[in-house]
């Protein structure tokens, strides 16, 4: 019993399927016979319809679905019907048939087995109005109520007492006052001859062929019995791509694996080449000894010598025994990255090509949306589709399909106006909303929704952004229409008065960018007054892996998605410019504000003294920032790994990936980034304070020495080389100075009255203000225990004054400093 309710389950699942397939495609060519094409197109249309409802016919039999059966049986006597020249096509008629599929959608939705009497009934009233349709009967108000009875015919036509209840008297109120009962096809075909007493012929029961060929582009929507396709779940697909792309981490440890061996191998052959001088030495002595040998006895000495020499020159041998196998190695591992990469790649490439599915499986249902929308709302709207016909990955179709359905709906709702509008504007009465999707360089997606309604009011925009911050009227004249354009996407910010169940609420564009944001996409808005707007969105072709560079910042490595990044240039500090105290650069004839990634990520700030810093530009929407970062390491295909729930949402963080070498890296989120760097004072340190402190702050040093001739010494060597120096007689003193000032490191002799250098370096290290400061003992004690001694008092680095070298004094201040 289980396993038989199982295979119920499962045969559902692929009708439901198929179905679905089957109303979008009679959707869709509905909505392209009701723009009226030529009559050899329209007879092509008619005919692949007809055949869509009666496979669906078919198959709702085969599982049971009774309801459905009947609708399609009755959706097939119309198009029949209109193929036989008895009825025409008509508003009437598209209404009709659209709400066939709206009905049986509803249907399939339907949860439970039990359909309840409600919808029973209203699946019996949509029978009875398709039989009327195709009786060429007028049917008011067919549009305004899905569910209401339609009207009897006029007087003239027959009445229809035939089917009222025995129990009712002849003479009784209206029919149409009493309720209609349910009739089985047979009786709705019976009642439907009897109210069409001008057809005289009865219907031929066998089913013309099409009167044209179809033509050789067009692609019926039909189900494919061929042997060669096969239906696969959804998550079987997932679960083969998701074990293919961890095949990703093999090639990376491979080309890592051959990396570190190629950098051995170089290590090698350079020591094996400066080792050749001592070996060719060892061999000139071994020709000594050898001629000494052939005249007298050798030494013992001697003999040892020849016999190291001897042992050099096997070493010798060995060696390039092994470089030479480590030569090989290299190139094997090189042909084996080069074939695992391959081979690797094109898994993926084959696994990608299976889930990834044509533009158009999503772009299907949205034709019939925006006529359902346009109707509603007594707007007429021309919908046009460009490049559906490329292929993107399913789960990124999945995620992308809310947020195009609130842009569609926005584009009708607020850009469209209505038709009388449209008139004293002298546009044309139909509205056009275009939905076009393209491939972009660096593996992107770009997909347009752009109408020629009325644009977006931007004023209107500006007084919300005004009103919402607070701005004065001086800033508020500073305000781009970028930035108010941008504020479109804010939560609860709307330009429209009233709200409706289709819009108002200030919702639809701010959930649109969150989930394309979501995917690593972005989007940003156009509009020009009176005339369009247009939604630009860029997504990437895959979610689990795409090119990421490599970059470091504070000695941490991160990941950013290559898509995301528009340029990373190296600048020169001396252009970095403040503007209303940020930092900012020119970059392609733009002002940029320069944020650190340290700073947002709250890492240490790492000092580089060179004229240069590097910066990566990313563009959100219509703003650019650059991010300083500290070097680019290099860019190759990451693998993503989210979190687990516990870690499901990290600022800044979108997921992880693992390098070859097997460190876990973080990939950064750029959306994050931006609203991050929103959140930074502008009073907080900058780039520019980075350039002015760290670069060009000359440091001070604290020299603690009783001798005047060491003091004055050291005070010349360090100032010589640019530093600020202060000087102190004994440790108390230098104790005392190092409170009232600002010091960047310590130099100290030991023996010293009142303090000596031990007691003032444990004395600062006990202090919490000064631990971190570095320490520099120069003295004259030499003995072990003395420099013991130093590094437990805790002393970074100790130096012998009779082994005194000033060049190597500033190398070291130079890397504690």
């Amino acid at each position: 019993m289980d396993n038989k309710e199982e295979f119920l389950k499962i045969i559902l699942a692929t009708f439901r399927a198929e179905a679905d397939e089957n109303l979008n495609a009679m959707a869709i060519h509905l909505i392209e016979l009701e723009k009226n094409p030529p009559k050899p197109r329209q007879d092509e249309l008619s005919e692949i319809i007809y055949r869509v409802a009666h496979s669906l016919k078919g198959a709702s039999r085969s599982v049971n679905l009774t309801e459905i059966e009947s609708i399609c049986h009755a959706f097939e006597d119309v198009m029949s019907a209109i193929r036989d020249g008895e009825i025409d096509y008509s508003p009437q008629v598209f209404d009709a048939l659209h709400q066939t599929i709206d009905i049986i959608t509803e249907l399939l939705d339907y949860q439970s087995d039990d359909i309840g009497d409600e919808l029973q009934v209203k699946i019996s009233e949509h029978v009875d109005m398709l039989t009327m349709v195709e009786a060429g009967i007028e049917i008011e108000d067919l549009g305004v109520s899905r569910t209401n009875k339609p009207k009897q015919p006029k007087p003239e036509s027959k009445p229809q007492s035939q089917e009222v209840p025995i129990a009712q008297p002849k003479d009784s109120k209206p029919v149409e006052d009493i309720p209609q009962p349910k009739v089985r096809i047979e009786e709705q075909q019976a009642k439907a001859e009897e109210i069409k007493p001008e057809i005289q012929k009865p219907k031929p029961k066998p089913k013309p062929k099409p009167k044209t060929k179809p033509k050789p582009g067009s692609k019926p929507q039909v189900k494919n019995t061929s042997s060669e396709t096969i239906r696969i779940s959804s998550k079987k697909l997932d679960t083969v791509l998701a074990q293919a792309e961890e095949m990703l981490s093999i090639k990376l440890r491979a080309i890592q694996h051959s990396k570190n061996l190629k950098s051995t191998l170089t290590q090698f052959s350079t020591w094996h080449k400066q080792s050749f001088a001592i070996l060719q030495a060892a061999r000139n002595v071994n020709i000594i000894l050898q001629k000494k040998a052939s005249q007298e006895n050798l030494s013992s000495d001697e003999t040892k010598i020849a016999n190291l020499a001897q042992h050099l020159e096997w070493i010798n041998s060995f060696v390039s025994n092994v470089e030479k196998e480590l030569n090989d190695l290299r190139d094997f591992s090189v042909e084996e990255v080069h074939s695992i990469s391959s081979k690797i790649d094109n898994l993926l490439g084959d696994v990608k090509e299976l889930i990834a599915v044509p533009f158009s499986t999503l772009s299907m249902v949205f034709p019939k949306m925006v006529r359902d929308i346009a109707k509603d709302l007594e707007k007429e709207v021309d919908f046009i589709i460009q490049g559906d016909d490329i292929r993107i990955d399913r789960r990124i179709l999945e995620k992308i399909r809310t947020p195009l359905i609130h842009i569609l709906r926005n584009s009708i709702d607020y850009g469209v106006e209505m038709p009388d509008v449209r008139i004293e504007k002298g546009k044309d009465v139909k509205g056009k909303v275009s939905l076009s999707i393209e491939r972009l360089e660096n593996n992107k997606i770009g997909v347009t929704v752009s109408d020629d309604g009325s644009g977006i009011n931007v004023d209107k925009l500006r007084k919300l952004y005004i009103a919402k911050h607070d701005i004065s009227e001086e800033d508020a004249d500073k305000i781009t229409d970028k930035e108010c354009l941008s504020y479109i996407f804010q939560s609860g910010i709307s330009t429209s008065d009233i709200v409706t169940d289709l819009s108002g609420r200030g919702l639809g564009l701010a959930i649109a960018q969150q989930e394309i944001q979501l995917i690593g996409g972005s989007i940003d808005v156009e509009t020009v007054a009176n005339e369009s707007t247009t939604f630009r969105i860029k997504l990437p072709l895959s979610i689990v892996t795409f090119r990421g560079i490599l970059i470091e910042v504070s000695e941490e490595m991160f990941v950013i998605p290559t898509t995301m990044v528009e340029r990373v240039v190296r600048v020169k500090k001396e252009t970095i410019k403040t503007v209303e105290a940020r930092a900012t650069i020119l970059f392609e004839g733009e002002v940029v504000p320069l944020i650190r990634i340290s700073e947002i990520l709250q890492l240490k700030e790492k000092v580089d003294k060179s004229a240069f810093i590097h910066v990566a530009i990313f563009e959100n929407g219509n703003k650019k920032i650059g991010f300083v970062i500290d070097k680019v390491i290099s860019e190759q295909e990451v693998l993503v790994k989210n979190f687990n729930k516990q870690l499901q949402r990290v600022r800044n963080i979108l997921g992880a990936t693992i390098l070859g070498s097997g460190r876990v890296v973080p990939i950064l989120n750029i959306s994050d980034l931006f609203k991050s760097s929103n959140k930074i004072s502008s009073t907080q340190s900058t780039v520019y304070d980075i350039v002015d402190s760290e670069e060009d702050k000359v440091k001070s040093i604290l020299v603690v020495d009783d001798s005047i001739t060491s003091r004055t010494l050291l005070k010349n060597i360090l100032e010589a080389a640019g530093y600020n120096v202060t000087t102190a007689i004994d440790g108390l003193e230098g104790f005392t100075k190092l409170k009232e000032g600002s010091y960047a490191l310590v130099v100290s002799d030991v023996e010293m009255p009142r303090l000596d250098g031990f007691g003032l370096t444990a004395r600062i290290r006990a202090d919490k203000e000064f631990s971190e400061v570095p320490v520099i003992l120069v003295t004259s004690l030499s003995k072990r225990e003395h420099r013991e001694k130093g590094i437990d008092a805790g002393a970074n680095a100790y130096i012998v004054k009779s082994n005194f070298d000033q060049s190597n004094l500033l190398d070291i201040i130079q890397r504690l400093i």
